[in-house]
């Protein structure tokens, strides 16, 4: 079986995502970097933290690399980008380029990559995700890189997805209700339907 390798694994989504992963049984690595954790954070990790499929690991600088950890492992990267736009920290954004940046220049066996992108009006709207997806088109080069839209699994739940940018800061909100980051409804479900989709596909299966 490979490794999920969650980035952002204490935020909001991330957390949610390794929830439910662990609750399949799957194999978790959870990364997150050291400068944007906060205590309830802390607090909310102990519901999961002593499961014994998962293992953790935090990122201080950019130059810090998960690759020698996970040497003798075949994962499936996830990377929530959600969680990354939301939070406009470059330095975070800085470390998780970098990650990237290494997995595309990588030499070993096809990396598998699953990037959950927000609706395609955020994605339009933010000069990261941009550069970002950029970057992406780097790693398809060597590497699978699967992209899944939160949009298309509230669609099928008939749920409206019509979000405003919220006073230009990358925060969009549906008409009445929390920003859309701070939903638990949304988060529990969007990861929720994230796990039946790596589950379905088999995205954490061994085929070689």
């Amino acid at each position: 079986m490979k490794t999920a390798v969650i980035f952002g694994a204490r935020q909001p989504f991330g957390f949610e995502l390794c929830s439910r992963l662990l609750e399949r049984g799957f194999e978790v690595y959870g990364i997150d970097h050291h400068q944007w954790i906060t205590e309830e954070q802390e607090d909310n990790w102990l519901l999961i933290g002593r499961n014994a499929n998962l293992r953790y690991m935090e990122l201080e600088k950019t130059d810090d690399t998960i690759h020698q950890a996970l040497l003798d492992e075949r994962c499936l990267y996830i990377i929530p980008t959600l969680d990354y736009l939301n939070k406009n920290d470059n330095g975070v954004r800085n470390q998780l380029v970098s990650q990237l940046k290494r997995i595309a220049e990588g030499k070993r066996a096809r990396e598998s990559l699953l990037v959950i992108q927000p609706p395609s009006i955020e994605r339009a709207q933010s000069s990261f995700i941009h550069s970002f997806n950029e970057l992406l088109e780097s790693v398809k080069g060597n590497h699978q890189v699967i992209e899944y839209s939160l949009a298309s699994s509230f669609a099928e739940k008939g749920k409206s997805m019509a979000l405003v940018e919220k006073n230009g800061g990358g925060n969009w909100e549906k008409s009445g209700n929390l920003p859309i980051y701070q939903d638990e409804n949304f988060l529990s479900d969007a990861a929720k339907d994230v796990a039946c989709y790596i589950e379905k596909e088999k995205m954490l299966e061994l085929n070689e």
